[in-house]
């Protein structure tokens, strides 16, 4: 049977469409034995690993919020129950996350869900990106070191870790891991395949596109606004500048994955060494989820949550599909 790598990458709202993906792999049993995330992604990895496979029709997070069926677009941050403001603003950050309060809306403090945690960690292996800005590139956490075995100190170790991989910045202040400052990872790469390539256990790899959207087009409708929404416009360009931002240069990262394996395809070789490292050939499938927003102010899009969980499925679906039937 074919062993599979996933990609959670980040994306605000379309995290909703990585999760309808993961979702339908599990529901399928299909083998998923890397996992990998960014930013939101994070979230997404953290409550299919908390998840009853066998008894629960949904992620526990992902159901108990009801997020499918939200009645107020900002429902979608009820996991982060944590955020506080400085007590005396400086201007630096609007908001910090309270660990514990972060940690207890996650589910971590719940026994049975540190057991499942626990038994799930043993054959998958999870990895989180950061960027650390202190050294000026990204670090990948392996989460099955992080966790060698599920306890309190190992749990707040962790949530060092995950809310890092959450923080952006002016929002929310910088996380310190080891006096070393860290942001998400989408600021260095939002879509980390490296360790995918590397693992020998993994025989393909499925990711998700985010970057086939209209830049052009998004551009051109907030430029023609009216002065009188000043406020409401300046909030889509910012979301937009986001969007650019930490989706646009996945498409180098995609393009030089697909170069990898090409390569090892002219020189009819099933893997390579770059740099002390060896990269394996494995199939790229690579979901190209068109037009999704990462964020909306839109009262018209509060259902955007589950209409992306569905279109993940849905696009997962046909691509399995066409891989059974061989094109």
């Amino acid at each position: 049977m074919t062993n599979y790598g996933f990609v959670a990458s980040g994306g605000g709202f379309r995290s909703f469409y990585t999760g309808g993906v993961l979702v339908w792999l599990q529901k399928q049993g299909v083998p998923i034995v890397h996992l990998t995330s960014a930013s939101s992604g994070n979230n997404i990895v953290l409550d299919y690993l908390l998840w009853d496979w066998d008894k629960e029709d949904l992620p526990p997070v992902l159901s108990q919020t009801h997020r499918l069926s939200f009645q107020d677009t900002f429902d979608v941050f009820s996991n982060f129950l944590g955020l506080q403001p400085p007590l005396i603003p400086n201007g630096s950050h609007l908001f910090t996350v309270n660990k514990a309060r972060c940690r207890r809306s996650l589910l971590l403090d719940d026994s049975y869900r540190r057991e499942l945690l626990a038994a799930h960690l043993k054959s998958v292996q999870w990895d989180i990106i950061t960027s650390n800005l202190t050294e000026r590139r990204s670090n990948l956490h392996r989460i099955n070191t992080v966790i060698p075995t599920v306890d309190n100190d190992t749990i707040d170790r962790f949530m060092d870790v995950f809310i890092a991989g959450i923080t952006t910045i002016p929002y929310f202040k910088a996380v310190t891991i080891d006096d070393e400052y860290h942001l998400e990872g989408g600021y260095t790469d939002n879509t980390p395949l490296r360790s995918l390539f590397e693992n020998p256990d993994v025989d393909e790899i499925i990711a998700v596109d985010f970057t086939d959207y209209d830049y052009h087009q998004e551009l051109d409708r907030i430029y023609k606004k009216n002065a009188l929404v000043f406020a409401l416009n300046s909030i889509e360009m910012n979301l937009l500048v986001n969007n650019i931002q930490w989706g646009l240069p996945n498409k180098a990262i995609l393009a030089q994955a697909t170069r990898i394996n090409k390569i090892l395809e002219k020189i009819d070789q099933p893997s390579i060494e770059i740099e002390g490292k060896t990269y394996y050939h494995k199939p790229l499938h690579i979901l190209n989820a068109k037009n999704l927003e990462s964020m909306t102010v839109s009262l018209e899009n509060m259902t955007i949550q589950k209409e992306y969980f569905q279109l993940g499925q849905q696009d997962i679906e046909s691509m399995f599909g066409a891989i059974s039937a061989g094109e």
